[in-house]
């Protein structure tokens, strides 16, 4: 684990790194959570100084940190596709795979990752894992309606659940409520899983990013790494491609076809 310090120091080399790049005229998917601050602390010098850009926040919170940066929001009827996405992750695993959900916004995150061009992911290093699953557990947000049966079904899919919030349920942005899945030995294959929890009624979404980050920003504090390519482009809903959507893409989403 990164110690406090080195942790604040990495989200804001990855904030200011991911900020840099912002183009003017674009319109970004703001994500939630701390990295998602500090990126927004460090893009608002270039705001001030004229940078014009709109976005859509994954979160109340998101959106009042977004307004106090000078971000002009667009409204819930807002379409994609946004330009990017950049938000953090609470595990980063193989080939940009992403855990997420600890602050509670992973329902309208996944909306907006979804909904981009390019998803960046801005952590720190230590948030890279082998295997997913294995440093978090994994959430899942559910309807208060039949909340305990949905994690009957849950548990039933080898989780050991728990409620998010004690005494009283935390309840997200959206009314709803978080189950926390913990699988002991991580998520060796996520994709079965991901497509058993979209399946399941009760439902709303789930932590399990997978193949919708294009690129990296990873920091230990010191020094910024970045994985995968920050030009890369997956046409909303679709495969990975540096050549924008209207290139051959190769099955499964992550990278050009070969010829």
């Amino acid at each position: 684990m990164t110690p406090p310090d080195a942790a604040a120091a990495a989200r804001d080399q990855t904030g200011a790194a991911a900020a840099a790049r912002i183009e003017a005229g674009m319109r970004l998917g703001i994500g939630t959570g701390r990295a998602v601050a500090a990126f927004l602390r460090a893009l608002q010098p270039r705001i001030a100084a004229g940078l014009r850009i709109e976005g859509v926040a994954t979160s109340i919170a998101s959106a009042q940190l977004a307004r106090e940066a000078g971000v002009t929001l667009l409204g819930h009827g807002w379409t994609g596709p946004l330009d990017l996405d950049v938000d953090g992750t609470d595990e980063l695993g193989p080939r940009l795979a992403c855990l997420k959900g600890g602050g509670g916004a992973l329902l309208r995150e996944k909306v907006v990752a979804r909904a981009s061009r390019r998803f960046w992911v801005i952590a720190e290093a230590g948030k890279r894992v082998d295997r997913l699953g294995t440093t978090r557990a994994l959430p899942v947000e559910v309807l208060p309606f039949g909340w305990a049966a949905t994690a009957q079904h849950l548990a039933r899919l080898g989780a050991e659940v728990v409620r998010r919030g004690h005494p009283r349920p935390l309840r997200t942005d959206n009314g709803n409520f978080i189950l926390d899945c913990a699988f002991p030995d991580g998520l060796a294959d996520p994709e079965p899983l991901a497509a058993a929890l979209d399946q399941t009624p009760g439902v709303l979404g789930h932590g399990l990013f997978l193949q919708l980050a294009t690129a990296a920003f990873l920091s230990d504090g010191r020094t910024v790494e970045l994985v995968g390519d920050p030009q890369a482009q997956r046409w909303p809903g679709g495969a990975l491609s540096r050549g924008g959507p209207e290139a051959g893409c190769a099955p499964g989403g992550y990278g050009p076809a070969s010829s």
